[in-house]
């Protein structure tokens, strides 16, 4: 679906929960236009797939400044008798880092919001590296118990960068440390072989030893 040049969707939390979610949640029919039902998709983010890939399939990938994505989703008990919720999303788990925080409009409590990151013992390179906040509507403003959330999934910057420095880490620690187009042995020279006129001529003269070798005549002797 084409997007106005230059539109940015980024709702308050209040919007998410008191249009998105209350009109998800209490409207009869057509709550949403076409671009809204396009912002905030349909899909489950407690289910089989991986965030990588459901970051893929709806289109994270053509998002830019670390926008995040926008669903509806329907959370999952532990069990029929359990009032827990199952985390589990593919291969890892959303692990909650708070209570979560309240969302006001004026001064009454609409709805609540928390936060979750993604674990992986099996991928310890993606622990972190994805973070989720789940908005819910105040249990007291329903009659009955309603599982569906709207959630918001994006890449953590922190995580990206961080495995971004390792990669270039990796990279350089795998180039070789010499280069054998800048590097070359050279083998010492042979030694010239040096012939019997160039030693005599490296040799003093005999007329020299002559000199040095003739005795001083005695002057004594002479008187």
């Amino acid at each position: 679906m084409a997007i106005t040049v230059g539109y940015r969707f980024r709702p308050t939390d209040k919007e998410l929960v008191t249009h998105y979610l209350f009109n998800k949640l209490f409207a009869q029919t057509g709550p949403f236009n076409d671009l809204e039902s396009f912002l905030v998709k349909e899909g489950d983010l407690y289910g089989s797939l991986d965030p990588w890939d459901i970051w893929r399939i709806y289109g994270g990938d053509n998002l830019k400044d670390d926008r995040p994505l926008y669903f509806f989703t329907r959370v999952k008990k532990v069990s029929a008798n359990s009032s827990r919720i199952c985390r589990r999303v593919g291969s890892g788990t959303w692990v909650g880092e708070a209570s979560g925080e309240k969302i006001l409009s004026g001064n009454e409590v609409v709805g609540f919001k928390k936060r979750f990151h993604y674990e992986n013992q099996e991928s310890p390179d993606d622990d972190g590296a994805w973070i989720m906040h789940e908005f819910t509507i105040n249990p007291s403003l329903l009659r009955h118990q309603n599982d569906i959330v709207l959630c918001q999934m994006k890449k953590n910057p922190v995580a990206e960068k961080k495995k971004r420095k390792l990669k270039q880490l990796n990279n350089i620690s795998d180039e070789p440390c010499m280069s054998s187009k800048r590097f070359k042995l050279v083998e010492p020279p042979l030694p010239v072989p040096i012939s019997v006129q160039q030693q005599q001529a490296e040799l003093p003269s005999c007329r020299w030893f002559k000199s040095c070798n003739r005795p001083k005549p005695n002057l004594w002797m002479q008187y």
